[in-house]
């Protein structure tokens, strides 16, 4: 009975934690509607759209036609072209923006070479939007070669029987059985994009984030601030829902019974260069340069760093990172546990209220945790203000449907014929579920944890916001560097966070390739 309660009280004590700092932006927004006084709004809005149009129609342009010829093709270079399509997203945007501005701007490394006139800018909308779906396409890339692989192979030999070339096969067969895909994975860019800081603040973009972020940090309007909140709010409830949506459509693949592989259309050595060619780019673009020429500014300024920061700075986003990492884990397997045991209909609903943490952007989190943080110092005697518990809350919101997804994908493999047989021969749910079935998903319980401590070793805005005074994580450090002209001082911090990432990335692309082409193969 102790042990119920103690159970029942966690629960409801992290769902507490969780869930509060979103419904106090709710209600603090619906509240502030009447009361805010100098807003620009329609600037904002009209800036964040800008940039969510732009960044769509380049992320689709890229993404779609390179998952295409890397999965039905065959040509000189695909298997690099393949290797290297996922690593752009080990590149923070922010970073690439620090970079090209290094490079191009005036008084860049090239400006001289390249523009020789005073007035060229990277920082408008158009350069943002392109560095942003050079770090995002991968997002749509991945879901489209995923939808691809899994849809049925009899459509496609079907096609070829009937006399279609390689241009009417993708319009025709591919593209409408991999919309689910493209659309799911443009959700998730698009999510990335309403929640972008970095690119924003250093290009000067009008967005609803960094709007929100001016409010809280410089102008001190809160009511601005919550409307703002608001807007974002309702505009990431409506992506989460059709991701969502999209998510849960039938999809072509490929049944048990059929053993059909297609044949890749064979490119000769001239259209073979140009799709190298041309798949190369965003791949130059979003990876190559920014990590070569932050390696060449580290090696260029390597006895004039600050080794002393970099070292602070590195224990701090290991300590912050894995304190998120294994904090995350445990609350997934606590939740996960209610869901598999629980009869109750509503705990499927409170996971996906839970998981749209990570469609709200950071500084919409971190408002709500800091008025979260505010109210409790008025009603005890010690404040939790500006100290790491704020920042590790607001990550663990934002991050937690990382591992919750992970341990969810890990639990799907174990059936359900393991609880019976156990209920039967008298253990309990917990005994079960500890012992028997969490041993056999430590790979997916091990991958959320990874996944949660990548994406806060790279989290800008919360960190910013809530971080205790005089802490600061290699990316915090990058910003500061960056927003004083100093780059090439950060850039050991952005090679770190660079390598790093990629190295986690492209070791679970591997992973999702192998299971994939294994099942197809059986």
């Amino acid at each position: 009975m102790n042990n119920s309660v103690f159970k029942l009280s966690l629960f409801f004590l992290i769902s507490f934690l969780l869930l509060s700092p979103t419904v106090i932006i709710l209600f603090k927004g619906l509240g502030s509607l009447n009361t805010s006084g100098n807003l620009y709004a329609s600037r904002y809005i009209l800036g964040s759209a800008k940039l969510v149009f732009l960044v769509s129609f380049i992320v689709v342009l890229i993404s779609v036609p390179l998952a295409w010829v890397n999965t039905m093709t065959n040509f000189w270079g695909r298997r690099i072209i393949q290797v290297f399509c996922i690593l752009p997203l080990g590149v923070p945007a922010y970073i690439s923006a620090y970079a090209y501005a290094e490079l191009l701007e005036p008084g860049g490394y090239l400006s001289l070479v390249f523009f020789s006139y005073e007035g060229f800018s990277l920082r408008n909308n158009f350069f943002g939007s392109l560095i942003l779906s050079l770090s995002l396409f991968p997002y749509v890339y991945l879901l489209t070669r995923i939808a691809i692989i899994n849809f049925s192979a009899r459509y496609i030999e079907a096609a070829k029987t009937m006399g279609k070339g390689p241009f009417e096969c993708f319009l025709r067969v591919c593209l409408p059985m991999a919309l689910p895909g493209i659309a799911a994975g443009l959700a998730l860019a698009l999510m990335e994009t309403i929640n972008d800081f970095g690119v924003a603040d250093f290009f000067g973009l009008q967005t609803l984030t960094l709007g929100v972020f001016q409010y809280i940090s410089i102008i001190n309007d809160l009511p601005s601030a919550f409307l703002l909140s608001l807007i974002i709010l309702i505009m990431m409830i409506a992506l989460y829902i059709f991701e969502q949506s999209v998510r849960g459509k039938k999809q072509f693949h490929n049944s048990s019974f059929e053993n059909v592989e297609w044949s890749r259309y064979q490119l000769g050595k001239l259209k073979g260069a140009f799709v190298l060619f041309l798949g190369g780019l965003p791949i130059i673009f979003g990876f190559i340069i920014p990590l070569f020429f932050t390696f060449y500014l580290f090696l260029s300024h390597i006895d004039k760093l600050d080794y002393s920061n970099y070292l602070s700075s590195l224990s701090n986003s290991f300590l912050v990172g894995s304190c998120v990492g294994l904090l995350c884990i445990f609350i997934s397997v606590f939740i996960n546990f209610y869901s598999r045991f629980s009869k109750k209909f509503w705990i499927i609903y409170y996971k996906k209220i839970i998981n749209l943490g990570y469609a709200l952007p950071g500084v919409v989190i971190s408002l709500g945790v800091l008025i979260l943080l505010s109210n409790f110092s008025k009603i005890s005697s010690f404040s939790l203000s500006a100290t790491a518990f704020g920042l590790i809350l607001a990550l663990v919101i934002r991050l937690i449907a990382i591992s919750n997804n992970s341990i969810d994908s890990g639990l799907d493999k174990v059936g359900r014929s393991i609880d019976d047989a156990s209920r039967l021969i008298g253990r309990r749910p917990s005994t079960t579920y500890f012992r028997i079935i969490i041993p056999q998903v430590r790979l997916s319980i091990l991958a959320g944890f990874l996944l949660v401590f990548v994406d806060t070793v790279k989290e800008l805005p919360i960190t910013l916001l809530l971080r205790p005074f005089n802490f600061n994580t290699l990316a915090t450090s990058l910003y500061e560097y960056s927003s004083n002209e100093m780059f090439e001082y950060g850039s050991l911090h952005a090679l770190t966070i660079i390598i790093f990432l990629s190295f986690v990335i492209y070791l679970f692309d591997k992973v999702i390739e192998n299971k994939l082409l294994s099942k197809i193969r059986k």
